[in-house]
């Protein structure tokens, strides 16, 4: 019966227990004399592979049954139970709680299952539990906090979840509690404080929560205080401070905050301090200095600050101290390891804000490893590095050291890892490293170093990682490189290697990683590559390396990731399909010929396959449709012909797409609709012909789509507006028509629209000007493209260039064009635009604008000083000639008046003059004088248009000219 309150009196637990015994009186009925009976239980029960239980048998004497142990003198009475490490399994019966006089248990280290049973808690005399190490299950049961005798108890490294039982804390005797690598969750039971015995507590690699109790002060006799790995929190509290036995306090990975207790420094018994990664700040406490026991000091990924406060003259038994991934600043003091006493042999300081020299590390004689990796060390490695004779481990990377690396290295006989990549260093390798026979690895990388690699590298025997990249070699790879037998990686990436890859390389039989690339290599591979049984990865790209490949190749069956691009490789692909485990096969821009081989396709794994820029031809293999994992296939600028094979279908996880520069032909499937994850499609300079499938506008995902330099024809589909995320859209050099669907706005991340030289007609949609991310280019340009140029094209402000050419634009330029203040290339030419350009745009040269008969201003032409000369817009033109006609039926009616009414005034002048010559004479000297000056004198209309004439206005001038005419028609 499971007991469920934190604590009883000792008369109600007694009296549980007598219940407990009531309800299981088979187990409680128990003598000393049924163990026998008890244990055959125990052995009916498990499964025994090494045969442990063959003498366990009802003839033999229970004593000499292997593992049991009995009272000495006394028959039957079975004391001890020690079956640790056979590989048992099975579950643990409840019939164990009959072994009533049995004192120690062990069945650690085993493969039981099932619940730990809480008839344990039965046997009264127990003083050792031992049940770590096995595979049980459920929670702790809070019986065995009867055991009044128990003194150890060890069940960790289970399957135990649940909270620890508080009763635990009635186990008065306890000594030690091991809980450790289990699921344990809940906080630490202050009840566990009421174990004035306790020596050792141990909880690591649990879930548990909370605080350290206060009341843990009670286990005044801790020597061991472990609770590593969990998820307590708060400060560390100050009664540890207090366990003046204390010898090892491990604190490590769980979420302590505050500084580090200073009275730490009172346990002068401790000699094993793990506080890493927790949140602890402040400074180091100069109180731990006082520690003269400590062998182990570790403080690393925390956030302690200041400087380096540690001595190895005080901390004279100090072995490892672990300071790295802190903000420790400043330099290294003097006093680190003074004098000769200092028995520091690892030194743990990476991931600082450390700098100067490493000059006082040199002092530290008994190191062994030395790591001061990803601070802000400057200056030279120190030629005195050889007083660290006992080196084994010497990083110093990710620092400022500058200078060459000096020949005394080789004086550190016993260095096995050198570590100086990402630093400033010059020079050669000096040929002295040579000497290093233990070195295993090697790590120069991301220096500025130089000269050739030296031929003494191959005497380091032992190497097993080599790793050059990004420095400044020249020359060629040491001929003796076949000497390192043991080398699994070499890295010469990014150098100025040149000359051959050395025939011994293919003794480097252990070599499973090559990296060779970004080099000045030359000349074939040579055909011991074949020997290279365990080779995974091999990286050649970008060198001179030329010929067919070596057939020897076809053996490598580890391969799993080959990078040949660029270089010059001719003639067949297969012998590089011996594996098929290929991850990654890249051959792009070499001269590889011939069919794609259906090998190919024996690589499920496969997630790379580029063959771009080579002379591949015929079809494209179906069998390519099982690489179902591929990501990229890249068959671009080849020979090959025929259909995109429905295959490909297969292939859901394709991100990159490129069978552009080939000759294939056939409709763009729309299948390719169902690749979601597609981000890129390049079918362009290939003969496909048909219509754009609606279909792609299901790739979502999609950010570059390139159909251009086909035959492709109908108009294009909206649903491309559906690619949201498209980057690049090209669909130049094809037979589209139609309009260009407004629904490209919806795509306002593109930022290169191409659709030129296709049949598009109608307007421009005024929507492309609200594409904000586009940039690089709009190219509409040779088209039947008509109407206006869109104002919302000056919303482009991003755009560098702009073609409109050749298409049958009219109107005049927009104005908001010069609001593209990114624009270097404009292209208006080739259509029907007129007006002046717009002064802003004068920039750019007259080609821009020529074949537009009707532009004007700079750089063409200077425009007409008549403002007719502007072309209107087409409404503008129908309201103007609307007016003149009003006007010309006006000034016919006023005409028709005036002439009526002059040739009424003649009419009387005629016959008032008709009687004597004298007044038809003066008439005539008024004319002559005058003109039609005497018209001008009589009240008609033409004095009326002869004032208004002198107003200069075009209605005026109309009316002058008219009048004058009537007068001369008058005077004839």
């Amino acid at each position: 019966m499971a007991i469920k309150q934190s604590s009883f009196p000792l008369r109600v637990l007694a009296d549980l227990s007598l219940l407990f015994c009531i309800l299981l009186a088979p187990v409680c009925s128990a003598t000393t004399a049924t163990a026998p009976a008890t244990l055959l239980q125990l052995k009916s029960s498990l499964t025994d592979p090494e045969g442990v239980f063959s003498g366990w048998s009802p003839e033999a004497d229970v004593c000499s049954w292997h593992g049991i142990t009995c009272q000495p003198g006394e028959v039957d009475i079975v004391t001890g139970l020690n079956l640790s490490g056979y590989g048992l399994s099975g579950v643990i019966p409840p019939a164990i709680g009959g072994l009533i006089s049995v004192e120690s248990i062990d069945l650690s280290s085993n493969s039981l299952t099932g619940p730990i049973p809480p008839e344990l808690g039965l046997l009264e005399n127990l003083r050792t539990l031992l049940l770590f190490s096995n595979s049980l299950t459920g929670t702790i049961p809070p019986e065995l906090g009867l055991l009044k005798n128990l003194e150890i108890l060890r069940i960790g490294d289970n399957r135990l979840h649940g909270e620890i039982p508080p009763h635990l804390g009635n186990c008065t005797e306890l000594e030690t509690l091991g809980l450790a690598y289990c699921q344990l969750n809940g906080s630490i039971p202050a009840e566990l404080g009421k174990l004035s015995h306790l020596q050792q507590l141990v909880l690591d690699n649990n879930t548990l929560i909370g605080n350290i109790p206060e009341q843990l002060a009670g286990c005044a006799s801790l020597r061991v205080l472990s609770v590593a790995d969990n998820m307590l929190q708060g400060n560390i509290p100050s009664f540890i401070g207090s366990f003046s036995d204390l010898q090892s306090l491990n604190l490590a990975n769980n979420q302590f905050s505050g500084g580090i207790l200073a009275e730490i420094g009172n346990l002068s018994g401790l000699t094993y301090l793990n506080l890493l990664g927790n949140g602890l700040t402040g400074t180091i406490p100069e109180e731990l200095n006082q520690l003269s026991q400590l062998q182990v000091l570790d403080l690393s990924m925390n956030n302690i600050s200041g400087n380096l406060s540690i001595s190895t003259a005080q901390l004279k038994s100090l072995k490892y101290l672990v300071l790295s991934g802190n903000l420790l600043d400043g330099a290294i003091p003097e006093d680190l390891c003074a004098g000769d006493s200092s028995s520091l042999e690892n030194l743990f300081l990476s991931g600082n804000n450390l700098g100067g020299s490493i000059e006082a590390l040199l002092n530290c004689g008994a190191l062994r490893s030395l790591d001061v990796s990803n601070n802000s060390f400057t200056g030279a490695i120190p030629p005195s590095i050889d007083r660290l004779s006992g080196l084994v481990n010497l990083a110093l990377h990710n620092n400022s050291f500058t200078g060459s690396l000096p020949p005394q290295i080789g004086n550190l006989s016993n260095l096995e890892i050198l570590s100086l990549f990402h630093n400033g260093l010059t020079g050669k390798i000096p040929p002295e490293i040579g000497r290093l026979q233990k070195l295993k690895l090697l790590f120069l990388y991301e220096n500025q170093m130089a000269g050739t690699i030296p031929d003494e590298l191959a005497d380091c025997t032992s190497l097993e990682e080599v790793d050059f990249f990004g420095n400044h070699f020249h020359g060629s790879i040491p001929e003796r490189i076949g000497n390192l037998k043991n080398l699994a990686v070499l890295q010469l990436r990014q150098n100025d290697l040149s000359g051959p890859i050395p025939a011994s390389l293919g003794e480097c039989q252990s070599l499973q990683a090559l990296a060779l690339a970004d080099n000045r290599l030359s000349g074939a591979l040579p055909e011991t590559f074949g020997q290279l049984a365990e080779l995974s990865v091999v990286t050649l790209y970008n060198n001179s390396l030329e010929g067919p490949l070596p057939e020897s190749l076809f053996q490598l069956k580890n391969l799993t990731v080959i990078n040949f691009s660029h270089n010059r490789f001719s003639g067949s692909l297969v012998p590089l399909l011996g594996s098929s485990s290929l991850a990654v096969l890249a051959l792009t821009n070499n001269s590889f010929s011939g069919v794609i081989p259906a090998a190919v396709a024996r690589s499920r794994n496969m997630v790379r396959l580029q063959l771009g820029g080579n002379r591949l031809a015929g079809a494209i293999p179906a069998e390519l449709g099982n690489l179902t994992r591929l990501t990229m296939l890249d068959l671009s600028f080849n020979n090959l012909s025929g259909d995109i094979p429905a295959e490909l279908s297969r292939c859901t996880q394709l991100a990159h797409l490129k069978l552009d520069g080939n000759r294939l032909t056939g409709s763009v499937p729309s299948w390719l609709g169902e690749l979601r994850s597609l981000g890129e499609l390049d079918l362009s300079s290939n003969a496909f012909t048909g219509d754009i499938p609606a279909e792609i506008g299901n790739c979502s995902g999609l950010l570059k789509l390139s159909l251009s330099d086909n035959h492709l024809s109908g108009s294009i589909p909206p649903e491309i507006g559906r690619l949201t995320s498209l980057n690049v859209l090209n669909l130049n050099k094809n037979d589209l028509s139609g309009a260009i669907p407004a629904a490209l706005r919806q795509c306002d991340k593109l930022y290169e629209l191409r659709l030129s030289e296709n049949a598009l007609e109608g307007p421009i949609p005024p929507e492309l000007g609200k594409l904000p991310e586009l940039q690089v280019i709009l190219d509409l340009s040779r088209n039947k493209l008509s109407g206006e140029i869109p104002a919302s094209l000056g919303g482009l402000v991003k755009l560098e260039r702009l073609n409109l050419s050749s298409n049958r634009l009219d109107g005049q330029i927009p104005p908001s064009l010069l609001k593209l203040t990114s624009l270097h290339l404009l292209n208006l030419s080739g259509n029907l635009l007129a007006g002046a350009v717009p002064a802003g745009l004068s920039g750019f040269p007259a080609a821009s604008f020529e074949g537009n008969s009707e532009l004007c201003g700079a750089p063409l032409p200077r425009c007409a000083p008549s403002s007719s000369a502007r072309r209107l817009p087409g409404t503008e033109v129908a309201v103007i000639v609307a007016g003149i006609a009003v006007v010309s039926a006006a000034v016919c009616v006023a005409l028709l008046y005036t002439m009526l009414r002059v040739w009424s005034n003649w009419r009387a002048v005629s016959v008032s003059n008709s009687d004597g010559e004298e007044s038809a004479h003066g008439a005539g000297k008024w004319a002559a004088a005058a003109g039609d000056g005497k018209y001008w004198k009589v009240g008609s209309p033409v004095s009326a248009a002869g004032e208004k004439h002198s107003s200069g206005s075009e209605t005026s001038v109309l009316h002058a000219g008219k009048s004058t005419e009537a007068a001369g028609a008058a005077k004839s």
